[in-house]
């Protein structure tokens, strides 16, 4: 599920799939796939058996394209309407519905979300110049440990973050007349209990001045829920809330 408008039911002989917009239709194809992920915007949808990965247009009734990637994928997500995340054990592609071009390689995985690493998330900025990839991975005494990579697209940089889960927005600040693209995330790192919530902007023109960014506030956590952690956060853009 991607969106309000499809659920996708991957079966052993064929893909179901349920419209939302249309009195939750059913719309059986007999299509054997490991996975599949539908386009959140248009009706194209994204399957995958062992590292061969497709697009189908179900409105043409149509196959988009087809690639045989290199590595398995541990991880897929449309990150928006023309724009197919692949995460691999190794590293992160981007796949265009346009065109007829491969998945091409956006940046290396950090080694602090090496291939030990569940990848839970993926997300770009709105602007499509920053990544955000997280996973977990096991802790000690039993915890869950969360390692997050910001990835600069322009600066081909990354910066390793602790922490489980994390969001882009855009918001629109008083007194200023630019928007505030804004990262925010959950940050628990492994040396210290406490939980945060930090919000900070991202790829501003440094001559509009400087970026916005919140001190860093304490996410109460009660005592027999120490171990709990997040495993995914949405900002509402209506009225700008991470939940």
């Amino acid at each position: 599920m991607e969106s309000d408008k499809w659920i996708v039911s991957v079966e052993p002989t064929q893909v179901s799939l349920v419209d939302l917009q249309n009195q939750a239709q059913v719309t059986r194809r007999p299509i054997k796939a490991e996975a599949a992920v539908m386009n959140p915007v248009t009706n194209i949808l994204a399957l995958r058996s062992g590292k061969m990965i497709q697009m189908f247009n179900l409105d043409t009734k149509s196959k988009l394209k087809s690639h045989d990637m290199d590595q398995p994928i541990v991880f897929w997500k449309w990150t928006g309407e023309n724009n197919l995340a692949l995460v691999t054990a190794t590293s992160v592609f981007h796949w265009s519905a346009e065109g007829t071009g491969a998945p091409i390689k956006v940046f290396d995985r950090h080694p602090t979300i090496g291939a030990n690493t569940q990848i839970i998330n993926y997300q770009v900025s709105p602007d499509a110049k920053w990544c955000l990839l997280g996973g977990i991975s096991a802790g000690q005494g039993g915890g869950v440990n969360g390692n997050m990579q910001l990835y600069s697209v322009e600066k081909k940089v990354s910066q390793p973050l602790q922490g489980h889960a994390g969001s882009f927005a855009t918001i629109k600040l008083v007194g200023r007349e630019d928007p505030a693209q804004l990262l925010v995330f959950h940050e628990k790192k492994v040396e210290d209990p406490s939980h945060k919530l930090f919000v900070m902007e991202v790829g501003r023109d440094p001559s509009k001045g400087a970026p916005h960014r919140l001190p860093p506030t304490v996410i109460p956590v009660p005592a027999e829920a120490a171990q709990d952690f997040p495993v995914s956060m949405v900002v509402d853009a209506k009225d700008d809330v991470a939940f």
